[in-house]
């Protein structure tokens, strides 16, 4: 492994297990896998919709997480994938996650965040306008009133620099 892809490996960990700690409990890291770690579980305890029936959206407040880093990351984004169910417009139906615009750059803190926004539809992590899942853009186009469902995942500021 390439000496900078293992640095950045390496500061991605750090960087989980700090997010974990501030969160108080909102984001756990459940596994992280590889050496050093590409592959991560990830429980977000938030408030998200997990089901549309008839009956009306059921909500879930547990959600599970895989981040994979392929061995193209961080030139491209890791894969991020529920593995629980959420319906939400930048949630495919197979469960992929769309991260929106990735930013190589861009902090593992950061993308936990985004993440955990993105799942309690804090409405600055909403695009209706790109979407991933039709029948959950039309339910959120007309729900606008309750977001977010919980409280938006604030930044994490990282105790330490970021580096590659």
């Amino acid at each position: 492994m390439h000496p900078v892809r293992r640095r950045r490996l390496l500061s991605d960990l750090a960087a989980a297990q700090r997010v974990a700690l501030a969160s108080e409990g909102r984001i756990v890291l459940q596994s992280a896998t590889g050496d050093p770690p590409e592959s991560y579980v990830f429980l977000f305890r938030c408030r998200s919709l997990s089901a549309l029936t008839p009956q009306g959206p059921v909500f879930t407040d547990q959600h599970f997480v895989r981040l994979q880093c392929s061995a193209a990351y961080p030139a491209q984004p890791p894969f991020a994938t529920m593995l629980s169910p959420v319906i939400h417009p930048h949630i495919w139906p197979n469960g992929l996650l769309c991260l929106g615009t990735w930013k190589p750059h861009e902090k593992f803190d950061s993308l936990l965040q985004r993440i955990g926004s993105i799942l309690c539809y804090d409405p600055s992590a909403i695009n209706l306008r790109s979407v991933a899942d039709d029948a959950a853009a039309a339910w959120a186009r007309t729900q606008q009133h309750l977001f977010p469902l919980d409280h938006p995942f604030p930044s994490v500021a990282t105790a330490a620099p970021h580096h590659v």
